[in-house]
């Protein structure tokens, strides 16, 4: 009887799926019952009443209630428990469930009366008229419970702010960050950098030690991909491993300082920042009658604003303030830092406003901060410190703002540098002729749906030319103030319509206690930018810290990379994550130290290599005694394949492009054009993840559609002959010769004189077969070159 319902959940689905108890009826007994009936004065809980509510109400209540009110099922909706008299009378989250001696006043009574059609429980049928009856009867005698009341448990305290916040006092995430002194250890080369003594203390405390530095040849691959996505060249990793011969750190630093200054390295940074921000060049719906996407066109504006403050070091707090809040900045009319509102304007434009206030929400908290502030849309949190009055005075602050509609030019600034060139001429004349058509179909509307032909062809046709076509302006995406700051109130059961308790625009009080009111005359975005980034919050460092981390080590210090509350993972070093958020804010925000600090340890150079030991006492190598071996995300694969093969288009900046199929770009994939309602499949078949709301991290699976992808799609297949024809491999002047080219291309290694003897028994093998399919154009080498990036030392990095 779940008194509260999810906003995310409409009531009519709520009434289809809350309480599945089928429609059987109670026995019902009037004659005996007469007696009770009769019985309007309160009574005193006693034996008698212990009695009543044993053989007649928990029958009832157990059979139509239950399965969403009890600890057994593990439901609580609406906050409320009818399992214990505590969990009545207390009422859940409307706190007059049941009124002792008072069934009018009961909203248990008005729910399964069904005298209110927003208000009926169980939701799928009504009780009988014998079973409500005897519900109002026993309130009357004063709602009596059993003997031994469960009385309050864990179960029942969820959602109990009072104990959250208790328990939030407690919680590391909500510590002030504190920089620790690393301590000294035994190892003079592990004593030299505080990641590692920090890293080394706890493995010396296990009796474990770390493993040897990486091969040049590794060290070199790793960080490659890890710093900019791409892999070294064979020039690169000879010169290198000639360096190291000489004097390894100097020159790992000379290479580390090298691909950080690479534009390569914005747009590898720029990546996971876009999983965060759900980056997507479409909305999340289509057009029902022309089937296509409603575009962004103008949504790579804010892709290549990220790539570029990550290349330009932009301070992290800059950065998000820019994202939230660029144009309170007082910056020129077309300042390139207005396209960072694409972190707002360019999320997905949901049925209503409140559900895409609801996302921003989410993005900002949890995707800034690590708070699923969201969860108290419809009631206080059930498993936070976060009360819906906090919802609420957020909610009154991205309802303060709107954002123009993704094909409206007129108000969307003009982004300098996206010169068009000669391209501009096509443009122009296209675009003439989509908007000859616009005025010339007027008022009229399409048949069978009564929509404007006109908007129907800025949705699609004129959509589409903005989309693809180089010519055309850039625009940013931007958000702006109201006329008037709206006043928020609280939405009883997340319902619009239900007016609760006023609120004002401010921070959450688990990180701001006092919670003094925002701006009067502004939406609050740069006092709620401000708490955000003000280093007195102990959550914002923290939590890009780690997702860096991760994203560098192949496994976070927290688990739950988006999720610091009480319910997610605790860190597993706690220390090394305040020094590093400590270290990243003292050192003014900058994401290019952090990164270098990160992979100039010797914790992140250390070999894969397994260690029987290690493994039996640390099998998820939780304490870094080794390196994890990393799954290249699907991007770095498709850019390791264009760039070995000598394809890859190293132009930055634009619109963006087709990954696949015909006429596919050979640009970087980060580049490539991302449908946030029909998600690329090969995308997906590579865990990449979801823009539909902001991501904590990748998965990692390994699935037949990989292998089918490197074994099938025409586009490693294109790479492979490309490889196959490169100079390299053909100016070899024996087999020996171009099967050691492919490998160095490819794997940036030479073969082994085992795989040496293989690939020439192949290519012998395949010079055969091929002889009867001369119409395939493929060769030998192309099929060998394929079998490398099929492989998983292609997708792998140790």
């Amino acid at each position: 009887m779940d008194f509260k319902m999810c906003a995310s959940e409409p009531l009519q689905t709520c009434k289809r799926t809350a309480c599945l108890a089928g429609k059987t009826g109670w026995i019902g007994a009037l004659v005996a019952l007469s007696s009770f009936f009769g019985a309007p004065e309160l009574v005193a809980k006693d034996n008698t009443g212990t009695a009543f509510f044993e053989s007649k109400i928990r029958p009832l209540l157990a059979e139509h209630c239950y399965k969403c009110h009890s600890e057994e099922a593990g439901e609580q909706k609406g906050g409320l428990l009818l399992d214990r008299e505590t969990g009545w009378l207390k009422g859940g989250d409307t706190e007059n469930a049941v009124v002792a001696g008072e069934p009018e006043s009961s909203l248990l009574i008005k729910a399964v009366s069904y005298t209110d059609e927003d208000l009926q429980m169980p939701p799928k049928y009504r009780l009988e008229q014998d079973e409500i009856d005897l519900l109002r009867h026993w309130i009357k005698r004063g709602a009596p419970g059993a003997a031994e009341d469960m009385g309050e448990t864990e179960f029942s305290k969820l959602g109990d702010q009072t104990v959250l916040f208790e328990k939030a006092v407690r919680h590391w995430a909500f510590q002030p960050v504190r920089k620790p002194d690393p301590p000294g250890v035994s190892d003079p080369i592990w004593n030299q950098r505080p990641i590692d003594r920090l890293i080394f203390a706890r493995l010396e405390a296990a009796g474990l030690r770390p493993n040897r530095p990486a091969h040049p040849q590794v060290l070199i691959r790793r960080l490659s991909y890890d710093l900019t996505g791409l892999p070294p060249t064979p020039e690169e990793v000879k010169a290198f491993e000639k360096a190291s011969a000489e004097h390894r750190p100097a020159a790992t630093g000379e290479l580390i300082a090298r691909l950080i200054e690479s534009p390569a390295f914005g747009e590898r940074i720029a990546r996971l920042w876009l999983d965060v921000a759900r980056y997507a060049d479409t909305d999340s719906s289509y057009r029902p009658d022309t089937k296509t996407p409603r575009w962004f066109p103008f949504a790579f504006t804010y892709r290549d604003y990220v790539i570029d403050a990550f290349n330009a070091d932009k301070s992290y707090d800059q950065f998000i303030r820019e994202q939230l809040a660029a144009d309170l900045l007082d910056l020129p009319e077309n300042a390139p830092e207005l396209a960072a509102l694409g972190f707002l304007a360019a999320g997905p434009h949901l049925k209503n406003a409140t559900e895409s206030i609801d996302d921003w929400i989410d993005v900002t908290t949890r995707g800034l901060m690590g708070v699923t502030a969201a969860c108290a849309r419809c009631h206080d949190h059930k498993y936070e410190p976060v009360p819906t009055v906090d919802y609420y005075s957020l909610y009154g602050v991205f309802a303060s703002i709107e954002r123009s509609d993704p094909l409206d030019e007129k108000n969307m600034p003009l982004m300098p540098g996206y010169e068009p060139g000669e391209l501009e001429k096509d443009y122009l004349r296209k675009r003439a002729e989509v908007d000859e058509a616009i005025d010339a179909a007027g008022s009229r509307k399409a048949r069978n749906n009564n929509r404007s032909v006109a908007e129907k062809i800025m949705e699609t046709d004129l959509a589409r030319l903005l989309v693809h076509h180089d010519g055309g302006p850039a625009h940013a995406m931007v958000v702006n103030e109201t006329k008037q700051p709206v006043e928020p109130y609280v939405f009883v059961r997340g319902q619009r319509g239900s007016r609760g308790e006023s609120v004002p625009r401010r921070f959450l009080k688990v990180l701001d206690p006092e919670q003094k009111p925002f701006a009067a005359d502004t939406s609050g975005r740069l006092d709620l930018v401000e708490r955000i980034v003000d280093k007195s919050n102990p959550l914002t460092a923290r939590v890009l810290v780690n997702r860096l981390w991760g994203a560098l080590m192949g496994g976070h210090i927290v688990d739950t990379p988006s999720d610091f509350g009480l319910q997610g993972a605790s860190p597993s070093h706690p220390e090394l994550l305040d020094w590093l958020a400590a270290d990243f804010m003292d050192s003014g925000w900058s994401v290019k130290r952090l990164v270098l600090e990160i992979v100039s340890s010797r914790t992140y150079q250390q070999r894969a290599d397994s260690n029987g030991m290690a493994v039996a006492a640390d099998p998820e190598n939780r304490l870094l005694w080794r390196a994890n071996r990393k799954h290249l995300a699907v991007e770095a694969i498709r850019d390791g394949m264009l760039a070995t093969s000598g394809k890859l288009d190293r132009r930055r900046r634009g619109r963006s492009a087709p990954l696949w199929g015909e006429g596919y770009t050979r640009r970087r994939s980060i580049y490539g054009f991302i449908d946030r309602f029909n998600l690329d499949p090969t995308l997906r078949a590579f865990d990449f993840p979801s823009p539909t709301q902001s991501q904590p991290a990748r998965g990692e699976s390994i699935v037949a559609p990989q292998a089918l992808f490197a074994m099938n799609s025409p586009f490693v297949i294109d790479q492979a002959r490309a490889v196959a024809d490169s100079t390299r491999v053909q100016s070899a002047d024996s087999i020996e010769g171009k099967v050691a080219a492919l490998f160095e291309t490819i794997l940036q290694r030479p073969p082994t004189p085992a795989e040496q003897t293989r690939m020439g028994r192949f290519l012998e093998q395949q010079r055969r077969i091929l002889k009867k399919d001369l119409k395939s154009g493929q060769t030998p080498l192309s099929i060998a070159a394929q079998a490398l990036y099929m492989s998983n030392e292609f997708q792998y990095l140790d």
